[in-house]
């Protein structure tokens, strides 16, 4: 990557040098205090459900799009050599601290039903993103410390 050159002297901002972090790492962290944060409110605040598996469904949605958020990171910004299986680790061992969690917030439970959906929606959602990235290069933003002149090329 390019970067500016001013007098000879490479010009970095912060923005530059975090560019990776920030486009695809920070939306998955941002996600995850998200849903630490839904799953803080007390039980009686939550509205009843008409149907019972509808609580399942947005589980189900809720952690496919962290694991979306996941596998972007891992592919794109840490670019490990195995994206899905690290995905499927981080994002399962999140939704086993959520789970806990709610063990200690009044009027919410700790329930394994609900593990099995956000893992049925993290590996699903994981395997749509692998899909959809397979074909594109990890053309990630790093920051490089070989400065490239323009003037020359």
């Amino acid at each position: 990557m390019l970067c500016p050159v001013h007098r000879g002297f490479a010009v970095f901002t912060v923005y530059d040098r975090y560019k990776s972090f920030i486009i695809y790492s920070s939306p998955a962290i941002g996600y995850a205090v998200l849903i630490f944060m839904l799953s803080s409110f007390p039980g009686h605040s939550i509205p009843k459900l008409p149907f019972f598996s509808f609580d399942k469904i947005v589980h189900t949605l809720e952690f496919g799009l962290f694991g979306m958020l996941l596998y972007r990171s891992f592919f794109f910004h840490l670019r490990v050599g195995r994206p899905y299986f690290f995905t499927i680790a981080a994002g399962s061992s999140y939704a086993v601290l959520d789970e806990f969690h709610q063990y200690f917030v009044p009027g919410r439970y700790c329930s394994i039903n609900d593990f099995v959906a956000d893992f049925a929606g993290l590996a699903i959602f994981t395997a749509v993103s692998a899909y959809l990235n397979a074909s594109k290069k990890r053309t990630a933003i790093k920051f490089s410390g070989d400065i490239e002149s323009p003037v020359g090329k």
